[in-house]
């Protein structure tokens, strides 16, 4: 993929993402006036920040972590162009689909509105697999730039991103949507929780391990930077994505912004001299 194509990719997803926020947004002013907000029933997960009371619940906070991580994608999307503008670093696109799994997290600000939760229409439906898709692009996204980063896979980004996003979709048709089970965080629930986080969890393992071999194998600093960066953006984008009070909303966003800096920044520093 060439220099010209890949900023021009980021700049129509720039421009994307801020016709997905104006759109939730504007979603959310028309049922504000209408006084038809409705917040989903207090279903709290992981259940034990039930048992802690630092951690109470509140709707306020959950709307403001759904509403930061999504402006944080196009805010992200401008500063890595501007940053990678004449850098030719194939990482920074498996990033991008990071961050598209981020502007997932917007269908969760449409679930309180008009009541959407506690329907069964097939906009719940559809914003539950949009939500699994952004839960499983996030981590999918740091093991193909971990795996794919070597020199002979750097010319095949267009065939990789294909394969992440078809795998992405697949398992989001594929997944059973639980309609009745609706968070306090405004996510729709799917089959196989357990199993669901625990794929998760090997993804990010897998992507640490990956880049830790790369800083092994290269005698490369950086790739051991890149690896304690992504934990702390996987961190940060968890703790956004199941906030439903203050700490965790206050907690997530320095980790996600702080990761996201260093991560970046490591990158450009890797291929600045290549």
């Amino acid at each position: 993929m060439t220099l010209r194509t890949r900023n021009k990719i980021m700049q129509m997803f720039f421009y994307f993402s801020l016709c997905c926020i104006a759109i939730a947004a504007a979603s959310f002013v028309v049922a504000l006036i209408h006084k038809a907000i409705i917040p989903p029933p207090i279903l709290r997960l992981p259940s034990f920040i039930t048992k802690i009371p630092v951690l109470k619940y509140s709707f306020a906070a959950t709307i403001l972590s759904i509403a930061l991580i999504i402006c944080f994608t196009p805010f992200t999307i401008f500063h890595s162009r501007k940053l990678f503008e004449n850098t030719q670093c194939s990482e920074i696109i498996y990033f991008l689909a990071f961050l598209c799994g981020c502007l997932c997290e917007s269908a969760r600000v449409l679930t309180p509105l008009f009541g959407l939760w506690s329907t069964f229409s097939n906009l719940l439906f559809f914003c539950g697999r949009i939500i699994f898709i952004g839960r499983l692009l996030c981590p999918l996204s740091f093991v193909f730039a971990a795996v794919a980063s070597s020199p002979e896979q750097r010319q095949d980004v267009e065939r990789n991103m294909s394969i992440l996003f078809g795998i992405c979709i697949v398992f989001a048709v594929s997944a059973p949507i639980n309609t009745a089970r609706i968070t306090s965080a405004g996510t729709i629930t799917w089959g196989f929780p357990s199993l669901f986080f625990l794929a998760r969890l090997l993804f990010i393992a897998l992507a640490f391990i990956s880049f830790w071999i790369s800083y092994i194998k290269q005698n490369a600093k950086e790739y051991k930077t890149l690896a304690f960066s992504m934990l702390f953006v996987i961190s940060g984008y968890g703790l956004l994505c199941i906030s439903d009070n203050y700490i965790m909303t206050i907690c997530g966003l320095p980790l996600l912004v702080t990761g996201t800096f260093k991560y970046l920044k490591t990158l450009h520093t890797l291929y600045m001299w290549k």
